[in-house]
């Protein structure tokens, strides 16, 4: 069988593929651009939506084209454009939708009032489409209602094409007023073929320095299509307020900026029966530490549980990445592994296991970690081989996988 496709299929699976990236990152601008008690959704409103602080919200419908004119320019937003009349149906449809307590024009009316309506299209501007001329009109003051629904009564009357008299019909339904207060909140966002432009234009007002831009946006991007893959996947509805994204977001702006990463001491209550951590069990096998010595049994406790801790704090307030704890560890334990293995390499006397344990220990021990651009105390770093060790998925005797349940 021909994995061959006409040209046709090629061109619907590409159309449909861009389509949504264009409203993905539509929708990433926009959470970008998040002002406080703002947020911004994905499929759950409209394509895209952004509910303002002060009550008002706006509606996106985002349609993106292939189709090129002659010249080489894409395709115009033409009068009799399918995709804009099936998004002013589509919205005269939620205008009045009696589901949602909007079966009477007062209702109605009361709810354009409150909202904006954007077509968002990467189409080119056409000055003569006439229905983009009639709404600029009504909204200067030159077309009053009535001028702009005979226009629309004559477009519907003169076409052949079903869909389009359908589409129209649909908007000539809605109330003189609520018709008049629609459009005059109308709104068109037209030749935005470099969407990713204005992503990174987003970032910069962040005082992103310029070299670092490219790089800050695809760490941003990339950390939220993770962070929502299945929901995007799933065609889930998504909605992030600036809240949300200034706590879960903000250090991913901060790694491209000088900061300074806050270290609490720990003043906590330390565990019952210390000398049952795993940690404690193997620094006891290789004498590292006495049984009976219970004063530093709690220090080497405290360095763990203040870098644990601070990792904590530090990523619930933002100040730091799941990517970036991930390659603390992953350095940590790569400096154990090349020193574990240089000195287990033969066989030994059980007196030499501990022999060996002692010197691993006492050379990770020696190194220092930066963590965001800044050196960590000591006893943070001295804390993260303890935890590695107490989880464990390191050791110091060669035979330290006996620790492991």
């Amino acid at each position: 069988m021909s994995n061959d496709k006409k040209h046709t299929e090629k061109t619907a699976a590409e159309s449909k593929s861009i389509g949504f990236d264009y409203q993905y990152y539509f929708f990433l601008w926009k959470v970008l651009l998040l002002q406080p008690n703002e947020s911004v959704g994905l499929e759950v409103k409209d394509d895209v939506h952004t509910d303002l602080s002060n009550n008002h919200q706006v509606l996106y419908q985002l349609k993106h084209t292939i189709k090129k004119n002659a010249d080489g320019s894409l395709a115009n937003l033409t009068t009799s454009d399918l995709d804009m009349w099936k998004t002013f149906s589509n919205w005269s449809k939620v205008i009045s939708d009696k589901n949602d307590s909007r079966s009477i024009p007062q209702a109605q009316l009361s709810f354009v009032e409150k909202t904006s309506f954007v077509l968002a299209s990467n189409k080119s501007s056409n000055e003569s489409n006439k229905v983009v001329l009639i709404i600029r009109k009504l909204q200067i003051g030159t077309k009053n209602e009535n001028d702009v629904r005979t226009y629309f009564q004559s477009l519907a009357t003169s076409t052949k094409n079903k869909d389009l008299k359908s589409y129209v019909k649909d908007v000539l339904n809605l109330a003189p007023k609520v018709l008049e207060q629609f459009l005059l909140n109308t709104f068109f966002h037209l030749d935005d073929d470099d969407i990713l432009t204005k992503c990174k234009e987003a970032i910069k007002s962040k005082m992103i320095p310029q070299e670092k831009i490219d790089q800050a946006f695809m760490l941003i991007d990339s950390r939220l299509r993770a962070d929502n893959f299945l929901q995007i996947k799933d065609g889930v509805k998504l909605e992030i307020s600036f809240n949300e994204f200034y706590i879960k977001y903000r250090r991913y702006f901060d790694i491209f900026r000088n900061s300074t990463l806050i270290v609490q001491e720990y003043k906590g209550v330390l565990p019952d029966k210390l000398e049952y951590q795993i940690f404690i069990k193997q620094l006891l096998e290789i004498g590292f530490v006495e049984s009976d010595d219970f004063e530093y049994i709690s220090r080497l406790t405290s360095f763990k549980l203040k870098l644990l801790n601070n990792l904590e704090d530090w990523k619930r307030e933002g100040e730091i990445t799941d990517l970036e704890i991930k390659r603390f560890k992953e350095n940590a334990f790569t400096l154990w592994d090349n020193e574990f293995r240089l000195q287990n390499m033969g066989t030994f006397s059980e007196e030499e296991y501990n022999n060996k344990g002692i010197e691993v220990l006492r050379s990770v021990l020696k190194h220092s970690f930066n963590l965001v651009g800044q050196e960590l105390d000591i006893d943070m770093c001295n804390g993260k081989f303890y935890s590695l060790s107490d989880e464990p998925i390191i050791g110091w005797r060669k035979d330290w996988k006996k620790y492991k349940k």
